[in-house]
């Protein structure tokens, strides 16, 4: 196989396959760690975040980085947002666990 091609990964099956293809050796090194990122960036978007509160003049955040963003808004000032997990996310969509993706990350040679 020579590289990983855009449309490549639009189904579960077609991560599926690519990952065996990575563990049958059917793979270069460099397409194998192109496919570490794209099970990385499911983990990794699985995220998103909602807007909870507006912050009173000098109020610190309930947290910092990554769980709690403040964003300045032209109507509310400083407006906190909280990160939560998105059941919308192109993992779920596609039907795997974080665990599921997790594993397929460490299997990978």
């Amino acid at each position: 196989m020579k590289g990983i091609p855009a449309p490549a990964l639009a189904t579960r099956s077609d991560y599926e396959r690519l990952h065996q293809m990575a563990l049958n050796g059917e793979m270069r090194p460099r397409d194998v760690e192109r496919l570490r990122g794209y099970f990385q960036a499911l983990i990794d978007g699985r995220w998103r975040y909602d807007r909870d509160r507006a912050l009173a003049e000098g109020e610190d955040p309930d947290g910092g980085e990554p769980e709690y963003r403040v964003i300045e808004d032209e109507d509310e000032g400083r407006v906190q947002h909280k990160r939560v997990e998105d059941d919308r996310a192109l993992i779920h969509r596609l039907g795997f666990t974080v665990d599921e993706v997790a594993n397929k990350i460490k299997e990978l040679p």
